[in-house]
């Protein structure tokens, strides 16, 4: 007995050094990013490294006015909000259709069909600008809002599991209520995997929010520039970058993406809990 407890606190031991070594390596790069964005760009090159002597906010100022990002955050909440709430409706749809099968042999075969897009790489980059041009989706915000909505995988794996914890009394409780099923779907489960929901959400609006090289393919327009490009295209030379004000306007744009990750983190454990039981 006295062994087995040693070992399980070897054991524990062993994985938080795991996660502290991991904290530290995700850690550092954004140490640097902050020490940066408050120097001037002449005390970089002096002290890249350590801390800044005079810290000021005008590289903040500078990223805000000359990189656009007013106009560029616009049409980064419209792309990211609007690809998120699609993509969250159509994982609903096709979870909760799924679930309703699962038991038997087409459900489980298109079920399993459904998860191998996430060993499918995507479309090619010029068949995949070919085929938006064809289908009037280029440098259009639309473009960006359907084809960031398109990749449902991972949100029916997350969403499907935690709907196998729940149980089908429920579902039947309200078809003898009279519920239809677009009633049960929407006001019976819904509310109730909201965790794995959330967690979907969350993960579609950071990838959306920080996509620049699918933007920078498909959006040519100035006007429809998003946070990434604005930053990209107004502090990067030909033979050099103005790290101080780039990486100023990148700690801007982080906040609304921090704001929403504090706010729902706790449903993380609860939504990934589910899936792994499921």
């Amino acid at each position: 007995m006295i062994r087995k407890e040693a070992s399980n606190k070897a054991v524990r031991l062993i994985g938080f050094l795991i996660v502290l070594v991991y904290a530290v390596i995700l850690t550092v790069p954004l140490f640097f990013a902050v020490m940066t964005a408050f120097k001037s760009e002449q005390e970089r090159v002096i002290n890249p490294i350590g801390f800044p002597e005079n810290p000021s906010f005008a590289n903040f100022v500078t990223a805000w006015t000359e990189g656009n990002l007013l106009m560029a955050a616009k049409n980064s909440i419209i792309i990211s909000c609007g690809s998120t709430l699609l993509l969250l409706l159509s994982v609903i749809i096709v979870s909760y259709s799924l679930n309703r099968i699962r038991d038997t042999k087409i459900g489980v075969a298109l079920y399993m069909l459904v998860l191998s897009g996430m060993f499918i790489p995507r479309v090619g980059g010029v068949t995949g600008l070919m085929l938006r041009r064809d289908l009037g989706l280029y440098n259009n915000l639309w473009g960006e809002i359907i084809c960031g909505a398109a990749g449902i995988t991972t949100g029916v794996f997350l969403v499907s599991g935690f709907l196998r914890t729940i149980p089908r009394d429920l579902e039947e409780a309200a078809m003898l209520d009279g519920a239809s099923d677009k009633q049960i779907c929407f006001r019976v489960i819904v509310p109730v995997i909201r965790p794995s929901l959330v967690t979907v959400g969350i993960l579609a609006f950071t990838g959306s929010w920080n996509n620049a090289l699918g933007a920078m393919l498909t959006l040519r327009d100035e006007s429809l520039h998003t946070i990434p490009m604005a930053l990209l295209l107004n502090f990067t030379r030909e033979y050099s970058m103005e790290y101080t004000t780039l990486f100023a306007g990148v700690l801007i744009t982080c906040i609304p993406v921090v704001i929403v990750y504090c706010k729902c983190q706790k449903y993380f454990v609860s939504a990934l809990a589910g899936s792994v039981k499921g």
